[in-house]
C-alpha cells in the first residue's frame, strides 16, 4: 500500500504546482489548496456509493446503449456533479476565492485529489505497471473534467446567474467525461482517442487559464 500511494500523490502534487503556477498574479495559498485536494479526495467515497449498484456493468460486457448512459449517466454525470458539489461547500465561499480564476484553480485541485485515491485503488489492485499511465492520462483527465466546471464556477460567483452558469459547467464538464469514460469502457475506437480527448482539452484549459489570469485585478 505505500507504494500505491506515494506513486499516485506525488505525481497529483506535480499536477497541482503545475496548474497553480499558471495563476501566476495571485497565487492561491497551499493551505487552501490543500483544502480542495482533500475535499476532492473525500468524493471519492460518495462517487464509489453512486456507482456501486453499477458495479457489475462497469467491468462487465456492455453493448453500445448502456455502455452510452452508464458512462454519461452514471459515471460522467454522477462524479463530476459530485466534485462540483465538494468544491462548491469547500472552498466557494472563502475569502481565498476572490477572482475567477479561482474557480479553475480549486476545481483542477480538487479533480487532482480525486484521481489521486482513485490511483491508489487501481494501482493496488493492478500493480505499479499501471501506475505511470494513470499518473498521466486519468489525473489529467479528472484535472481537466473538473477545471471545465471550475470556469464556469467563477463565473458564477463574479458574474452573477449563478444557476446557469454552475448548469453549464456541470454538464459540459459531465458530456466530456463521458465522451472519455463511453471510449474507454465501448472500446468502439482506440484508447489512444481517450488520451488525445484529454491532451486537447488540456490545452483548452491552459488557454482558459491564462485568459483569465489576465485579467486579474491584482496584475
Amino acid at each position: 500500500m505505500p507504494y500505491a500511494v506515494l506513486s499516485a500523490l506525488l505525481p497529483g502534487l506535480f499536477w497541482i504546482w503545475y496548474f497553480q503556477r499558471r495563476d501566476r498574479f495571485h497565487p492561491e495559498p497551499w493551505p487552501v489548496l490543500g483544502r480542495a485536494f482533500v475535499i476532492g479526495a473525500v468524493a471519492v467515497l460518495p462517487a464509489a456509493a453512486l456507482e456501486y449498484p453499477f458495479r457489475s456493468l462497469i467491468h462487465g460486457e456492455l453493448d453500445l446503449v448502456t455502455a452510452f448512459w452508464l458512462s454519461f449517466g452514471v459515471v460522467g454525470f454522477g462524479e463530476e456533479l459530485i466534485k462540483l458539489i465538494a468544491v462548491y461547500l469547500g472552498v466557494y465561499h472563502l475569502p481565498e476565492f476572490d477572482e475567477p480564476v479561482d474557480g479553475i484553480v480549486y476545481a483542477v485541485t480538487a479533480g487532482v485529489g480525486f484521481s489521486v485515491v482513485e490511483n491508489v485503488l487501481y494501482i493496488s489492485t493492478f500493480g505499479l505497471e499501471v501506475a505511470p499511465l494513470r499518473a498521466v492520462i486519468a489525473s489529467l483527465a479528472h484535472a481537466s473534467f473538473s477545471g471545465v466546471s471550475g470556469h464556469f464556477l467563477g463565473k458564477a460567483k463574479f458574474g452573477g446567474a449563478a444557476l446557469p452558469a454552475l448548469s453549464r459547467g456541470l454538464l459540459l464538464a459531465a458530456a466530456l467525461h463521458g465522451v472519455y469514460d463511453f471510449i474507454l469502457i465501448s472500446q468502439v475506437v482506440s484508447p489512444l482517442f481517450a488520451a488525445a480527448q484529454v491532451a486537447a482539452l488540456h490545452c483548452v484549459l491552459l488557454r482558459l487559464l491564462a485568459r483569465e489570469a489576465s485579467r486579474s485585478s491584482f496584475r
